[in-house]
């Protein structure tokens, strides 16, 4: 508990902060790791004793005769809780790739000191996070283990496969993790694909083949997309979860097999059973087992934060409040998919491991559903009107204030005056 909540502060503040962790990476030499345990370290050149030295000092090796002094300190005038890196003699220091004699440190910053690199790292924090960013489910040993069946309900994008992946890593079993996607496949070919067939069975079954419940003896099958099943391979899988067994396309011998059963939808199944599309007592032997509902990005944006979180520790990058503030705003319709895609996109583009907002960023308002639907628009609006009716209801919600309206938006007033411009311009042509 206590540790949870240590990573709960840690992680809703930026900067360098007491606790941290730092990797020292000397030109020659080997490796040295050491943790922010006091308000202030000082980073010194080899057997030089400056006699304003604190009481603790770390040795770097120089490169040419001129000695060096750099302090690491906890930034007590501003009370922020963030160290800041002084120079008090030698050359600037290079952080990020730019020349500096006094700044902040952030978490993921590259540093270069006479030609030894430091990285900056909440270690310390990576594997209480990511027990942190895990579904609960995953604690629950007793559940992970047993023969339960799952059912995952959620969006696209929210990690059901992922969740799915990790239940059956914790459950020990000996058996693979098979998994389908039974949307991909054909609906006629979908009873071929999960109970195998026999050779001859049909027009082209020229070989004999396992299927994917076989596949997984032993192990899981994780079924994604259980709600776009046909309606007479639905009635074959309801009569294999009462029984365990089954009959291979052109076989007349039944199979038995054990394997643990996972299942994900995209869309909820009652409305389904509602519609005709999904048997009603398949969808309650579905129901019988337990049900996660995995919520989407949009419904918590503290969910968002916690991502952004997860993704700067698991890749080694730095992502700016002003970012990640801007990323709580948007609905997110491919939810964690699209998020870490988005990501993975910054990162590559990116010269630094620093990100921030840029070009690729205004992209992502056109992927809003709060601005428009894809799937109901018949006409697909130009990226400059997306970004007109957005910044028109900023303003409208800040009731006109323009510079209430660039700070929720993390951009400059002169840009949403240029858009307002722009708008009007064309409403006059």
């Amino acid at each position: 508990m206590y540790q949870r909540k240590l990573m709960e502060k840690q992680i809703e503040t930026s900067g360098l902060r007491l606790g941290d962790s730092c990797s020292i990476y000397p030109f020659h030499g080997k490796k040295k790791a050491f943790t922010l345990n006091r308000h202030c370290i000082d980073l010194i050149s080899t057997k030089y004793r400056p006699d304003n030295l604190s009481l603790s000092f770390i040795e770097l090796p120089n490169t040419d005769l001129n000695h060096f002094h750099y302090r690491l300190e906890l930034d007590d005038k501003e009370k922020s809780g963030r160290y800041v890196l002084k120079t008090i003699k030698g050359k600037a220091y290079w952080l990020n790739g730019s020349a500096a004699k006094e700044a902040y440190i952030e978490r993921m910053d590259r540093l270069f000191i006479d030609d030894n690199k430091i990285n900056f790292d909440p270690f310390d924090l990576k594997e209480i996070f990511e027990r942190h960013f895990e579904h609960p489910i995953l604690l629950n040993q007793q559940l992970v283990s047993s023969d339960l069946k799952i059912l995952i309900q959620g969006e696209t994008g929210t990690g059901k496969t992922h969740l799915a992946s990790k239940i059956h890593e914790k459950s020990g079993r000996m058996g693979k993790f098979v998994s389908i996607n039974l949307s991909s496949f054909n609906p006629n070919l979908i009873e071929s694909e999960l109970f195998g067939h026999k050779k001859g069975a049909f027009t082209g079954a020229i070989i004999e083949k396992i299927g994917a419940f076989q596949e997984a003896e032993g192990g899981t099958l994780f079924l994604d997309e259980i709600d776009s099943l046909p309606l007479e391979v639905q009635t074959k899988l309801l009569t294999f979860l009462d029984n365990h067994r089954f009959r291979r396309v052109g076989d007349v011998k039944e199979v038995s097999i054990k394997s643990r059963m996972i299942f994900a939808s995209g869309r909820p199944l009652e409305s389904l059973v509602g519609l005709g599309t999904f048997r009603k007592d398949f969808y309650f032997r579905l129901k019988a087992g337990h049900t996660i509902d995995l919520s989407s990005l949009r419904s918590s944006p503290k969910k968002v934060q916690d991502a952004c979180m997860f993704y700067s520790l698991k890749n080694g990058v730095s992502l700016s409040k002003r970012l990640t503030d801007f990323y709580e705003t948007l609905a997110w319709p491919g939810n964690l998919r699209q998020l870490f895609g988005h990501l993975d996109k910054k990162k590559v583009l990116s010269k630094t491991i620093k990100l921030d907002f840029d070009h690729l960023d205004e992209e992502l308002l056109t992927q809003s559903s709060d601005l428009m639907n894809l799937s109901d628009s018949k006409e697909l609006l130009p990226l400059q009107n997306v970004k007109e009716d957005y910044v028109k209801k900023v303003l409208a919600k800040c009731e006109g204030n323009v510079a209430l309206a660039s700070r929720r938006l993390r951009v400059t007033e002169k840009t949403i005056k240029s858009i307002l411009v722009k708008s009007s311009w064309q409403e006059h042509k």
